[in-house]
């Protein structure tokens, strides 16, 4: 809704006087700075000028407002829901929604985790490394001349090396422990 029908449905409902006391009084004092509101009002009073001047003057009977009250009350069928009942069930419901949505993304994680092959190798199963055993299996394997024929530049970087890998095992990355390891089963000295 625009601007200008607001103004126009606020300026039919004060000369039709459907409005309480209080937006009466409170359109008044809008219409003597408003000009497009008085406008409107002015309008109004115009087109409604004529129905005015052929209907009749009468008074409504004093009782046929509590008669519509009560005929409103007798019509409900259907009894009206508190609106905090209704706030609690939609909280209720909320948290549900919630809850199914955290099983969901849970189950989806656990079936993400465990069901693709290649995956990194959990803590568990990085244990079933003995990596003291296979860093000392390295070293064991080299005999003592062929440490002495070993340039100390290349002895320095195979031992780096060795000790990428044992911190690889320890760390539970068995993918790049399996491979330094291999690397280093491979060096021909």
């Amino acid at each position: 809704m625009t601007e200008e029908e607001d103004i126009d449905g606020l300026a039919a409902e004060y000369v039709l006087g459907s409005l309480d006391a209080a937006e009466r009084e409170h359109v008044e004092a809008c219409r003597a700075l408003d000009r497009s509101l008085a406008a409107a009002i002015d309008g109004w009073e115009r087109r409604l000028a004529p129905l005015i001047e052929e209907a009749p003057e009468m008074a409504p009977p004093a009782d046929l407002f509590d008669r519509i009250l009560a005929r409103i009350a007798s019509r409900r069928a259907v009894p009206m829901v508190p609106r905090r009942m209704a706030f609690e069930l939609a909280g209720r419901l909320a948290i549900g929604v919630g809850a199914l949505a955290a099983c969901l993304a849970l189950a989806i994680a656990a079936w993400f985790l465990y069901s693709h092959p290649g995956k990194p190798k959990m803590q568990a199963e990085v244990a079933a490394m003995d990596c003291g055993a296979l860093y000392k299996g390295f070293w064991g394997k080299l005999d003592r001349e062929k440490y002495a024929r070993i340039p100390a530049e290349q002895l320095a970087g195979v031992s780096r090396m060795a000790l990428r890998a044992y911190d690889a095992c320890q760390a539970g990355d068995q993918l790049d422990a399996d491979s330094l390891f291999g690397r280093l089963q491979r060096i021909d000295f």
